[in-house]
């Protein structure tokens, strides 16, 4: 069901007029041709700016996906295969328990190695080469392979390490020229320029239990700067689910990843003696994507969502392809009440990732 474009307007609106969102933005496409790029409030708290389509906002963890094609179509050309030991091309990774990780255990978030490495300060997460040398140097927490943890910073530099040594070009090179290119996306950014920052949304943190909140650590130009694809994702809402929408079919005549390499990485991927929690999860991975498709079938809405509340995903079945930015922090996090009213517009299952 595609819902009245009025309808989805005036649900973005009254959460920027009631002050629930500060500003937000709602993308989606279908059998890849856009149907809706919707904008509602302004960039920061004191409403001088108003948010339009070409608004970027940070969407944190939401970029992974992104990442993760990145990888999945090194896999398609032969340069990477899912079961490849990740110290055949990575060999000082070889060490403290991590000789057997493979690339699909990087990918389901399976490999134990979720602690962000020690650091001096925050900005020397933007050091790669620094980065990958202390994650070599780290013990898994537990038998790679095995139990799920939620990899959330270091899902960057163990994927991007890894096909960089593959590949040869850099992981920003080959997110750059293996996704962004194809589709002309120049309004996603690893690391943004000025003329990028200067369409930045500012994380809006005024309704904060914390005002020094972690998630305000995206206005550090140093780390906006740097290139951290599991967590310093900026983008707007369009070339988000013109992503999504390029995984799904072809977007003015390109496909990102052939429909069998999206049904693989789109099964969910955890260990027989590590079922779904009865309380259930948000994090149940394929190689790479979240999942948050129906109980008997998770791996027909695929994405993944951002510490902020931004998300992006597609559904297999609808051949929607959908985007979502905003702002403001909210103390319900991963909870969104804006995003739950879109989804019951448009009656899909509500994801809380």
């Amino acid at each position: 069901m595609i819902p009245n474009t009025k309808k989805l307007q005036k649900i973005l609106d009254d959460a920027a007029a009631s002050g629930e969102e500060c500003g937000c933005q709602l993308a989606v496409f279908q059998n890849g041709k856009p149907i809706l790029s919707l904008s509602a409030g302004f960039t920061a708290p004191d409403h001088t700016i108003p948010v339009n389509e070409n608004t970027l906002f940070p969407i944190f963890s939401s970029g992974k996906s992104i990442a993760a094609t990145a990888v999945h179509r090194l896999v398609e050309k032969g340069i990477l295969h899912y079961d490849d030991r990740v110290a055949d091309y990575w060999p000082e990774f070889a060490r403290h328990g991590k000789e057997d990780i493979r690339l699909w255990h990087l990918l389901s978030h399976r490999a134990a190695l979720f602690e962000t490495p020690p650091a001096d300060s925050i900005e020397q997460w933007a050091d790669w080469d620094l980065m990958c040398s202390r994650l070599a140097d780290m013990t898994p927490a537990w038998p790679p392979g095995t139990k799920s943890a939620y990899h959330g910073r270091t899902f960057a530099w163990l994927i991007g390490e890894t096909a960089r040594r593959a590949d040869g070009r850099s992981f920003k090179q080959i997110i750059e020229e293996e996704v962004f290119a194809p589709l002309h996306l120049d309004s996603i950014f690893f690391g943004t320029t000025p003329e990028a920052d200067a369409r930045t949304a500012p994380v809006d943190s005024s309704g904060a239990e914390d005002p020094n909140d972690w998630r305000r650590e995206i206005d550090n130009l140093v780390l906006r700067h740097g290139f951290i694809p599991s967590t310093n994702a900026v983008s707007n809402a369009f070339s988000l689910a013109k992503y999504y929408a390029a995984l799904l079919g072809e977007v003015d005549g390109v496909r990102l990843l052939k429909p069998e390499t999206v049904a693989r990485a789109a099964t969910l991927c955890r260990a027989d003696d590590d079922p779904i929690p009865p309380e259930g999860t948000w994090a149940k991975f394929g190689l790479g994507y979240a999942l948050s498709g129906p109980p008997d079938n998770p791996g027909r809405i695929f994405g993944q969502g951002g510490a902020l509340g931004a998300e992006g995903f597609a559904d297999r079945e609808t051949g929607l392809a959908v985007g979502f930015t905003k702002n403001k922090i909210n103390r319900t996090h991963p909870v969104h009440p804006v995003r739950d009213r879109i989804s019951e517009a448009f009656g899909l299952p509500i994801r809380h990732w």
